[in-house]
């Protein structure tokens, strides 16, 4: 794999003012997935948003990495269940017409 597309763990724990030990819980749990290119892990750049979203889920609610699969999923059912509501609500309202 090309490392030129990929994103250092070191950067974006700098970035995001996290320890790499947060990345690599996550990555124990399956939650994201880390790429070793010459003994150096890097996030792939899909894998940003859900890993962003994890970071601020800990940050701002501080939500322990090990409790992060079951808000993950929590939030992850609200979001499908608002898609839905979305759709129910335009096909309501081109009955509606």
């Amino acid at each position: 794999m090309n490392a030129n597309n990929l994103v250092l763990i070191s950067d974006f724990c700098v970035y995001h003012q996290i320890e790499i030990s947060f990345v690599s819980a996550l990555e124990q749990q399956g939650l994201i997935e880390i790429v070793t290119v010459e003994q150096t892990q890097y996030i792939v750049p899909e894998q940003l948003p859900r890993l962003e979203k994890l970071t601020r889920l800990h940050q701002d609610l501080s939500i322990h990495a090990e409790d992060l699969d079951v808000v993950s999923e929590l939030v992850e059912r609200i979001e499908i269940l608002q898609q839905q509501v979305a759709q129910l609500q335009n096909q309501l309202g081109f009955y509606e017409k």
